[in-house]
């Protein structure tokens, strides 16, 4: 085995999963930094530069002043000799900061870098933890939060702490500094992946009308009736995949997602639902659906962008089926 690396002053790797914690510490320091040494004495550059660039930027002393920092964001594409090269023309006075969140461990250089600098990391949070800093955030903005608006909040909004600090701040104006769950209903919207969690948590969690509820909301929001159809049959489909799985004796939602090769989120919300039908009902639902889908493709349903009536009490009927 090669001799382990000496640590290197002044070279430091930010890396981890957890973005928002990553990018906040690293504005600390930028702020700090600025604040005793002047801007003069900052450099943040692409670590796609060339390595002359970097070399040039890592080796330069402080301007009319003790220290200088370079944060280079993004791992360089550097040959193990070449990033011996820059850690090694690094001036004593200069702290140099590395950024990746998501380095590829199957490269050398990602080896040497967390050999050779004060590696900071910043883990995704357990959902433990997400509870417990969407709690401390409401805190630092003068406002508290009950449990049932911070379940509410991760069911709409998802896991991404920028968006969630985002909804905080615009629930906190609302609630005057008291978050409810209605309050989350009323101004948080969910995007993306989060509005088919949300439809097929409600679905599956036996709450029809909410779900109808909340499919409205989105159509007066200009989204397309014929979207939600089709996330209705996914979720049809896996709701037959999971009642399935609990008759042979998978119980656990991550081995039944793992088994069939989807999103533990895509069924986790199916769950009470599925334990809840007879194969009668469950066959009822799915031959509605069916019928249903075959003939809109065939005409036996109408549907346009400025006709979406039929598709929408189609999706109505088998929502109430479902409860």
């Amino acid at each position: 085995m090669p001799p382990a690396r000496s640590k290197v002053p002044n070279l430091h790797f930010f890396t981890g999963e957890n973005d928002f914690a990553l990018r906040r510490e690293l504005k600390r320091w930028k702020s700090a930094f600025l604040e005793k040494y002047g801007e003069e004495n900052f450099l943040e550059i692409s670590g796609r530069e060339t390595l002359s660039r970097l070399l040039d930027a890592a080796a330069t002393m402080p301007f009319l002043g003790e220290k200088r920092l370079v944060i280079i964001d993004g791992l360089p594409p550097l040959s193990r000799e070449e990033f011996k090269s820059l850690t090694g023309n690094i001036h004593p006075q200069v702290v140099v900061a590395i950024v990746e969140p998501k380095p590829d461990k199957r490269l050398g250089v990602v080896k040497d870098i967390e050999s050779c600098a004060d590696v900071k990391r910043y883990p995704a949070l357990s959902e433990h933890e997400i509870d417990q800093w969407i709690r401390k955030e409401a805190a630092k903005l003068h406002a508290s939060i009950d449990d049932a608006a911070v379940r509410n909040l991760l069911q709409t909004v998802g896991t991404d702490q920028w968006m969630l600090l985002g909804e905080l701040q615009k629930l906190v104006l609302f609630s005057d500094a008291s978050i409810r769950s209605p309050d989350v209903d009323a101004l948080s919207l969910p995007s993306g992946d989060q509005i088919i969690w949300r439809f097929t948590d409600l679905i599956g969690g036996r709450q029809p009308y909410e779900a109808i509820r909340f499919f409205h909301h989105r159509l007066d929001r200009g989204e397309d009736a014929y979207q939600f159809w089709g996330i209705l049959l996914n979720a049809l489909k896996n709701l037959a995949l999971v009642w399935s799985s609990l008759q042979e004796g998978r119980q656990d939602e991550r081995t039944i997602a793992t088994a069939f090769a989807v999103s533990p989120y895509a069924i986790r919300g199916l769950v009470p639902l599925a334990r809840s039908l007879s194969a009668h009902c469950l066959r009822r639902i799915i031959d509605t659906a069916a019928e249903a889908d075959l003939a809109l493709k065939s005409g036996g349903h109408h549907y346009s962008a400025d006709r979406q009536e039929e598709v929408v009490a189609l999706i109505e009927r088998v929502i109430l089926l479902c409860g």
